[in-house]
Order: structure tokens, then sequence, then C-alpha cells
């Protein structure tokens, strides 16, 4: 049975959880700020009639509720929302790998569960307690399961949500997104069928359609197997042929009708880490120097077919005179490798050195990001992110959106396949497309002759290096 969140259960919530302000000042150790409550009379869908006490900091589902929704993490005020492991209520043991986010659909069970509200310090605002009007909303409510991943509904694997952005350092969980994200159910492995995945689904979907069902018909998630495949080669020690690059290419001079096309490699590997660097490409007629264009570094999940710094120059080109025109090397890319699973996030510990361009229309600035992909074209989910200045090593998350593409990934102009459309975030997931670029804009490869440096959409040895990529579910 759902319920929607409104009129008498928005203003019970509105109403009574202003003390939480003081709950976080005083939670959080600090004694020369508060920070702000947040208004949590958005925060929840479907659970009409629900008893809140706010001394005990408890929320009473109505009797036969199953599951309750979050509406709009954003009723948050920019603070962050987790299950607890325990049932500390003041420095609880949290649950990093699963946060609660637009679209989570949470199932109370018996037992029912605590939420922690988290500033953007990550210091505990507030513990609650949610669960039906049968359990007591004491030290006896059972913690989430340090293994289990939110319950969810049959669909869950494929529901949609949306976050606020959260920057987290090297040492915190946490992700810091520019997106909208969801938690599903469960993930695949690289390539297996969806028969395996269906099952699991359907057992759940069948174990949790009764809040009343006895604690042995209820589904342990603990119990059901989760796949959290990772991508080869995303620790970057070496090369892997999962991933393509345009760097050989770059290094192999070749000649057209008198004029030599060269420039060297800009994807290097050193001690563990990856940099991508943007270069020149310059033509020239015998010993005379002609003109140049201005080419991104890019690591890319899928492969790359030109073959010398003349198709860099001039991609396409049939072996004559050379174009000074515009070069759109993406036209030479394959994006995307299989992939079956529904990942919430990623993460990547990188460094940023930005040189600027002339160009208003195409700055230079770094790219990285993943977009999950289905059937016919159809974007399930994205995450994104991108610099604009130098950037000291650290660590970096970045939550997916599923069904929404906050970043603008399909119409920025950036280096991605052609022919791709924005799904719901239902569809099934077949192939990822991830992307590390030193120059967001400089896969269209651009310049002339000189006194032209303003065409081009990349700053000259701009460089992304990269250390370490995860993803997270």
């Amino acid at each position: 049975m759902r319920f929607e969140i409104h009129g008498k259960m928005k203003s019970l919530i509105a109403g009574t959880l202003c003390s939480l302000a003081f709950g976080l000042w005083a939670c959080s150790g600090e004694t020369d700020t508060q920070v702000a409550a947040p208004d949590l009379s958005e925060l929840f869908e479907n659970v009409d009639e629900a008893e809140i006490d706010v001394e005990s900091r408890s929320i009473v589902l109505p009797e036969g509720t199953s599951s309750f929704k979050v509406d709009n993490i954003a009723a948050l005020g920019g603070n962050k929302c987790y299950l607890a492991l325990d049932d500390d209520p003041v420095d609880p043991e949290i649950d990093w790998d699963n946060p609660v986010s637009t679209g989570t659909e949470l199932e109370i069970g018996e037992e029912g569960l605590r939420l922690v509200v988290l500033d953007d310090a990550n210091r505990v605002v507030a513990v609650w307690t949610v669960s039906l009007p049968e359990v007591e909303s004491s030290s006896s409510v059972a913690p989430a399961s340090s293994s289990a991943e939110p319950k969810s509904s049959s669909d869950a694997e494929k529901a949609s949500s949306s976050s606020e952005k959260v920057e987290s350092s090297s040492s915190e969980k946490p992700a810091e997104s520019s997106s909208s994200s969801v938690a599903p159910a469960s993930s695949s492995e690289i390539a297996s069928s969806s028969s395996e995945d269906a099952s699991s689904s359907s057992e759940v979907s069948e174990s949790s359609s009764s809040a009343e069902s006895s604690s042995s018909e209820e589904p342990e998630s603990s119990s059901i197997e989760r796949e959290e495949p990772q991508l080869p080669g995303s620790d970057f020690s070496a090369r892997n042929d999962f991933w393509a690059t345009t760097s050989d290419a770059m290094a192999t001079k070749t000649s057209s009708a008198a004029i030599k096309v060269s420039s060297e490699a800009n994807l290097e590997f050193d001690g563990g880490m990856a940099t991508v660097t943007t270069r020149e490409v310059e033509g020239s007629f015998l010993f005379i120097d002609g003109s140049w264009k201005m080419a991104g570094g890019f690591y890319f999940a899928g492969s790359y077919a030109g073959e010398t710094a003349l198709d860099i120059y001039e991609q396409g080109s049939d072996g004559g005179t050379p174009s000074t025109d515009c070069s759109d090397i993406s036209k030479d890319m394959t994006f995307g490798k299989p992939f079956t699973a529904r990942p919430t996030a990623f993460t990547v510990k990188y460094s940023y050195s930005h040189v600027a361009n002339k160009s208003t229309d195409y700055p230079q600035k770094s790219l990285v990001y993943v977009m999950l992909v289905g059937k016919n074209g159809k974007v399930v989910a994205t995450g994104a992110f991108s610099d604009e200045a130098s950037a000291e090593m650290k660590s970096r998350t970045v939550e997916l959106s599923y069904g929404k593409d906050p970043f603008g990934l399909l119409s920025g102009e950036y280096p991605v396949a052609e022919g791709l459309s924005l799904g719901t975030g239902e569809e099934d997931v077949t192939s990822i497309h991830v992307m590390f670029a030193s120059s967001a804009y400089a896969h269209v490869v651009c310049g002339g002759t000189v006194g032209n440096s303003g065409k081009y959409r990349g700053g000259e040895n701009s460089a992304l290096v990269l250390d370490d990529f995860k993803l997270i579910y």
C-alpha cells in the first residue's frame, strides 16, 4: 500500500522538526557555529498519517505501510542522508555505500531502520528511527545490515533519482555530484545475461509484497549476492585494451602531397599513473612551417581508428593536400564497451594542470564522464565533471544520474557517441562509456596558419593526471 505525503504529513514534519538545528549544534561538538536544520517537509512521499516524535526523533508509519520513498533530497537543504548501521543515536556507524537519494524507495520491514542526516562537513545533524506501529522507536530497532543495500520494490533496479552536488575529500566516501542519482538494488557482471538479474529481482518482489509477513518470509538482502564489476585497467598501472587513445596516431609522422604532418604522443604511463596532454599538430611544406592545430589528449573506453598524425590533423583525409579546416577526430572514435551493471557513482583520483586558450566559445577545461547506455542509443545514466583551473591531486566522487543529463553531455558539443538520446533511466544497461580528456572540446582539432591560434579549442600542454578509478554500487 502506498500513500503520498502532503497536507497533514507535510505540516507535521515542517512544524515539528525545527529543533533539528539545536540537535546539529549539540552533536557536531562545535560551540561557535550553529548550522541551520534542514526542512524535511518535502522529503518523503507516500507516507501519510505518520506519527512523528521530535524528542525521540522517531517516525512511526501507518499500519500496513510496506515502504516509503524519498520525494526530493533537495528538501534537506544541501544536507545528505544515509542509513545507520547501528543504534547509536549520537555518533552512528554510517552506511557510506548506500546514500539515500531522490527516488530511493526503502522497504521498512518489521524491524524498521535508522536514517542519519549529515551536513556538508559530514557532521551528524540528526538520527531518525523509522518503524511500523508494532515496533517501538527505541534502541530495539535493528540497524541496517552493513552488507545490505536499501531494500527496494521490484522495479527499483531501474528507478531514477537526483541528489545535490557534494564534493568529498580523498578520505571521505560521500559522493560529490552535479547530477541526480539512484541506488539500484543490484548490479550484474560485465556482459552477463539479464535472466539472473530478473530472477533475483522477482524473488525480492515476491518476498516483500506484504508488510505483515513474518520475519521468516522477509527477504534477507545480505543473502543476495550482488555483482559489483570494476573496469579493467582502471588502476592506470599500464595500457589496457579496454581503453583507447589517440596518442599513437599523434606520435606517427606522415607526409601527404609534400606536406609533413607531425606531433608527439600525448598519453604517458608512469608509476601507476596515466597522463593525457593537449598538444599541437604541425603541418609543414618540406622544411617550411605551414599551419598548426591543437588536439586534446583522450583516454576512453572504446576504440580509435586513426593511425597517423594526418588522421588527427585532417580526419578522413584522402591523402591529398591537407586542409586547414577543423578536423573532428571523434568520428574515428568508437565509444563504449559491453557492460550490464548499474553503479550509483564513480570516484577518480586525479590532478589537472590548466593552460588557458584564447577561444571564448570553447574555453580550455578538462572532462571526465561516465555514461551507461542501453539499446537503440538510449542513455540510462550520466555523471560528469570538468575543471577550469588547475587542481592538485585529489579524489572526486560523482553520483550517476539515472534518466537525467544535468551536465549536458548530450548537448554540450563534447566527445560522445553519435545518435544518443536520453532515456528514462529504466532501460537495461548494455554498455558503459567512459572518457578522460585533457581538453573537453579539442576533439575538434582547429587552428590554421600563423595568427589563427584563437581557433584552438584546447590549451597547449594542459594535462590530466589519473591515479585510480572505481565504480561505486
